[in-house]
This record gives structure tokens, C-alpha cells and sequence, in this order.
């Protein structure tokens, strides 16, 4: 009898091991398959140091219209990250150009940035804080 709970007791061990770690999860192949965001994220002076260095930076202010019109950086290009055709503005843009991303906040930029990267922009850089912050550290904005 001891011998059957043993042998019983061992099959069940094996086949325990040879289960995943965690019920349901992917396989390793199939995680590293997945695009991962690859952009970079800045704070409002890091967004003035990458301004002062590169003047071939498209400026993208992914604000409403209405935030927009009430103050934005100097030069920069308006697309409504809230726009059901935001993704269709996006693919019409080179993908070759160096972007940085800007919002209110932070929140939007950083959701645009990961979409831009997933559509395949070679550089994308997003500014972790808002309009208001950017203008506080000296950017230049329109007047």
C-alpha cells in the first residue's frame, strides 16, 4: 500500500513540474515576440536640452484644439490625441523624423508616444510633464 501512495504521490509530482509556473501564462517564445515600447521620456528641461540640441525635432502637441489655442510651443504640429482618426494623422507623418510628444499632463503624450513607437517612428521622445511645466522651464511658446 505504501509503496502504490508513493508511486501515485510521484507521478504527481513529476506532473506538477511539468506544468508552467503560472496557470495560463504565456510561453517565453511568445512574450519575446511582442513589440515593446522603445521611446524615451524626458522631463521639461530634458525636453529643452533635446530642443536646443536638435532643430530638426518636430514638436507634436497632442492636446484638444481648444487646449491648443490657448497656448503651445513654438512650431508645434496640433493632432488630437482624443480624434477618432488620430492613429489615420499619426500614419501620415514621416516615421523617419525625430518627435517629441507633449500634453497637459503627461498622461496622453505618453499613450501617443507608445502608439507611435508600435507604428514603427524611429524616435520618439516623450515629455513627462505638461504644457505649463514646459513653458515654466524656458521653452520657447507661441505668442
Amino acid at each position: 500500500m505504501k509503496k502504490t501512495c508513493f508511486f501515485i504521490f510521484s507521478f504527481f509530482i513529476l506532473g506538477l513540474t511539468s506544468l508552467p509556473a503560472t496557470v495560463g501564462a504565456a510561453p517565453v517564445p511568445a512574450l519575446l515576440q511582442k513589440p515593446v515600447a522603445n521611446y524615451q521620456t524626458v522631463d521639461s528641461q530634458g525636453a529643452k536640452a533635446v530642443l536646443a540640441q536638435n532643430a530638426k525635432v518636430t514638436v507634436l502637441d497632442v492636446r484638444t484644439p481648444t487646449e491648443y489655442a490657448g497656448g503651445h510651443l513654438k512650431n508645434a504640429l496640433n493632432l488630437n490625441f482624443n480624434h477618432p482618426d488620430f492613429a489615420a494623422q499619426l500614419a501620415k507623418l514621416d516615421k523617419n523624423r525625430p518627435y517629441l510628444v507633449y500634453c497637459a499632463v503627461g498622461g496622453r503624450s505618453s499613450k501617443a508616444a507608445k502608439l507611435m513607437q508600435q507604428m514603427g517612428f524611429k524616435q520618439v521622445i516623450n515629455v513627462s510633464e505638461g504644457f505649463n511645466s514646459l513653458k515654466n522651464a524656458g521653452v520657447a511658446v507661441a505668442e
